[in-house]
């Protein structure tokens, strides 16, 4: 009680201006207390910070009315030095949690307060009751129990769906940590509880499958179900292998995707994740239960009531797809056998709750209550139970809950967009925001595991978070946000400039300004790194003598496959550098076996001496065709690539460097000429090799060395961007740009296809450029040195647009054709 007294007698003087005591600010608010006695003298006294207040309010009413019975306000206003308002506040708020109840029981004149519990007492009750707080506070104690190992986390839940349900039960977890989970064999996802999709282990099953009936299957469920043989794994292309594809036959694809869900459904197909190298997302396999035994239902209920007791037989039904009848009979007997017993709680009438018997003295055992506060999902196993009572106080809608103990405080309204986060308004109470602080920089330092670094905050309370007073502002500089025009920012700056600027520079830095082009095509060559056609050189070059066919010989230039997977020009050491990114081996390329491995190690040792590839068929007594599918993989991967003599060289890795610094030498030369990126642009220039996590360590090392700055740099751009401050503040300094087409085999078009995408619908395409914008895009053939336009999207500017595409095709020196009316007109030969 020294802990109530004391904050109740501080906080008096601070709360005489508030209605709720949560809204009173509690900042550096200490009180003293006794810690060294002579006899009953005090020798020494303490400082302690003083505790919650409305926590302190409610023990102190709740003692008061259990010890001394029932009590009108005026009295309870006698005994505590609050004002009525403040009073009423806490009282009607433990009415509505049904933990006292006003009515007439030692007079008729006032209302009088009573607990809830001595109530059904004295009215006559049966049954002994226990507390419903005590019961959510047991509900709370077992459901965040903190676990060293994931593992055992899974153990004593059902199943978990996001990674946040697990940051308050598991010592020291990371977002990142939940992603390693996802490929570790023991665990497995799959439609869990009443079609809930979550992820457990296999450990779980048996109790998983004990709570369902048997399965129904049809025999086309039956025919996919008996493809598996033991823990055989399978993907869905393996799956549907032997049956016509979706473009053969719609209506038999749909079956088949029906009864691939049913099985999901019905807990008979589980799913499983494997990481593939040079593959960006996971492979998704099935498996099947059909080697797991399952419980009885009795032990799967029993097993499930001690995790989650106790629980309504009601709420049972939540997790349980078998009949009334057969759970109640159940029910009967476990609780005969003494496996489980039934206790009362007023909710507000008596309701039957089944537990354990261990959970049955606990509740009769008084312990202090947990008041950490916890920031929450709707989904949270916990949440999830009361999500009806958290509604009620919080309302409906989509939020994270905030909760302090059991008692729900307040909400957050965050959304993750593209690669940062969104509050739109936090709902919390004065009195908690120091202790809410600490657990919100936790939560969102996490979210940098999942590339997510930047928050905005717009509203506190209600208000927007500029007009809210010096101490809310002061709390969140305090984890990290500072002050940006009307809104608060975390991990970046809010400094936009016109797109239209930022590409000029861009364009200057890759030649293709009017002002930065090379004088002809050689000098233009040793400019790029990597060159796929005509069109992207012609582009950089003022003068363009000899094609890009023609050069190759004199600038000992080879044809091989790029790290997106297209045919390009460039010299050797950069094939070399592509071959020791990709870091594949030799047995694990696509469409490599122990029948041709043998002849693709003779043919990589042949074409490391040797160049003409009729010499190597002849040896092997060899067709053409018989040659090309063997060294098809090759050519697809890296190993093998054309020389300037049209024969074929072996690709050998650089040798003496770390891989890791080998890619991050590469991903740094390639930001360097980029004033501004995405990191979605960033990771389709790069290419499929690299993980998000590896672009993104290599663009916070440029960050923590003042080479980036990370923001919001564009307008009309929702998306974070790192961008160089220097070479954005070029563009003053540079000349608008100037008309022109940048064709699709152009080294900068990815990061454009998000542009080309959205306002053109086009993957990739030519696109024409007007005053620095995109005005259209086209798609075109270019056979037989002809330009022929197959698709066109322009907007207003479409007859500006087709200038430039006409001064486009004479800079080439191309006749420009149109299969699609354009401008008016249909253009023929």
């Amino acid at each position: 009680m020294a802990e109530v007294h004391g904050t109740l007698g501080k906080i008096m003087l601070q709360s005489s201006e508030v209605e709720n005591l949560r809204d009173a600010s509690v900042q550096g608010l200490t009180y003293e207390w006794a810690i060294e006695f002579d006899g009953f003298e005090v020798k020494k006294w303490a400082k302690k910070r003083i505790t919650d207040p409305y926590e302190a309010m409610r023990f102190k009413i709740c003692e008061l009315l259990g010890s001394e019975g029932p009590k009108t306000l005026d009295e309870l206003s006698e005994r505590l030095p609050f004002p009525n308002n403040q009073i009423e506040a806490i009282l009607h708020e433990l009415e509505v949690r049904n933990v006292i109840s006003v009515g007439f029981y030692l007079q008729t004149n006032d209302a009088e307060f009573i607990l809830r519990v001595d109530e059904h007492k004295i009215t006559g009750g049966e049954g002994d009751i226990v507390s419903y707080r005590a019961l959510q506070n047991l509900i709370l104690e077992k459901s965040f129990k903190l676990y060293d190992d994931p593992f055992k986390a899974f153990t004593s839940h059902i199943m978990f769906q996001k990674p946040q349900e697990m940051l308050e039960r598991v010592d020291d977890f990371r977002f990142a940590d939940w992603k390693d989970l996802h490929i570790d064999s023991d665990v497995i996802r799959g439609r869990l509880l009443h079609n809930r999709v979550g992820f457990t282990t296999l450990e779980n099953l048996p109790m998983l499958l004990g709570l369902r009936p048997e399965p129904f299957m049809n025999e086309l469920e039956q025919e996919i179900y008996d493809k598996f043989e033991g823990d055989e794994l399978m993907t869905r292309i393996e799956l549907f292998a032997e049956y016509p594809k979706q473009s053969e036959d719609k209506a038999f694809h749909r079956q088949l995707r029906n009864a691939l869900h049913n099985l999901e459904r019905n807990l008979l197909l589980v799913n499983q994740f494997e990481e593939i190298q040079g593959r960006k997302r996971r492979v998704t396999l099935y498996r099947t239960t059909k080697n797991i035994n399952p419980l009885s239902f009795k032990e799967s209920l029993l097993e499930l009531i001690r995790r989650i007791g106790p629980i309504k037989p009601n709420t049972l039904r939540l997790y349980i797809t078998r009949s009334v009848e057969e759970l109640v009979d159940t029910l009967r007997e476990l609780e005969t056998a003494g496996q489980i017993t039934k206790v009362l709680a007023l909710q507000p009438e008596p309701t039957e709750f089944y537990c354990l018997p261990s959970d049955n003295k606990k509740l009769n055992t008084h312990s202090r209550e947990d008041r950490k506060i916890r920031i929450l999902t709707q989904s949270d196993p916990f949440c999830s139970r009361f999500i009806w009572e958290i509604r009620n106080i919080l309302k409906s809608g989509w939020y994270l809950p905030v909760f302090k103990g059991t008692d729900a405080i307040g909400k957050i309204l965050m959304f993750k967009i593209n690669d940062y986060l969104e509050i739109k308004d936090m709902q919390i109470p004065y009195s908690y925001l120091e202790e809410f602080m600490d657990s919100f920089e936790t939560y969102l330092d996490n979210y940098k595991d999942q590339l997510v670094d930047i928050a905005l905050i717009s509203n506190f309370n209600g208000e927007p978070i500029i007009d809210s007073d010096e101490i809310v502002k002061e709390q969140f500089e305090r984890i990290g946000f500072k002050i940006s025009g009307n809104r608060m920012i975390r991990g970046g700056v809010i400094s936009p400039m016109s797109r239209e600027k930022a590409e000029r520079v861009l364009f200057y830095n890759h030649n293709l300004h009017q002002d930065s082009r090379m004088p002809n095509e050689t000098s233009a060559l040793t400019s790029i790194s990597e060159i796929r056609d005509d069109f992207a050189l012609r582009g950089r070059c003022e003068m363009y003598r000899v094609d890009l066919k023609s050069m190759a010989a004199s600038e000992r230039l080879h044809t091989g496959i790029n790290l997106r997977n297209h045919n390009t020009y460039a010299p050797l050491n950069y094939f070399q550098k592509l071959l020791s990114i990709r870091d594949t081996d030799l047995y694990d390329l696509q469409g490599v076996d122990e029948d041709n491995y043998d002849s693709l190690l003779e043919a990589l040792e042949f074409f490391d001496k040797n160049s003409d590839p009729k010499l190597f068929m002849d040896r092997n007594d060899m067709k053409r065709s018989e040659f090309r599918k063997l060294i098809r993989p090759l050519i697809r991967n890296g190993y093998i690539i054309q020389d300037y003599r049209e024969g074929f060289k072996t690709v050998n890795k650089v040798a003496g460097i770390e891989l890791w610094d080998l890619k991050k030498k590469f991903l740094k030369d390639l930001l360097d000429q980029f004033p501004t990126i995405t990191l979605k642009q960033f990771s389709k220039l790069a290419g499929p090799s690299f993980k998000p996590e590896e672009l993104k360590s290599v663009l916070f090392d440029l960050e923590s060395e003042n080479l980036l700055i990370k923001g919001f740099l564009i307008d009309d751009l929702n998306e974070v961007c790192w961008g160089r401050k220097d070479e954005l503040e070029k563009s003053k300094t540079i000349s608008p740009m100037r008309d022109f087409v940048l064709p699709p085999s152009d080294p900068l078009n990815p990061y454009f296809s998000d542009i080309c995408r959205q306002r053109f619908g086009f993957g990739t395409a030519y696109l024409v450029f007007h005053n620095g914008e995109p005005v259209a895009a086209f798609k075109a053939n270019t056979r037989n040195a002809t330009i022929d336009v197959t698709d066109w999207e322009a907007g207003k500017d479409e007859n500006i647009a087709w200038r430039i595409v006409k001064e486009f095709a004479w800079e080439h020196q191309m006749p420009l054709t149109s299969q699609v009316r354009i401008a008016g007109r249909i253009i023929k030969k």
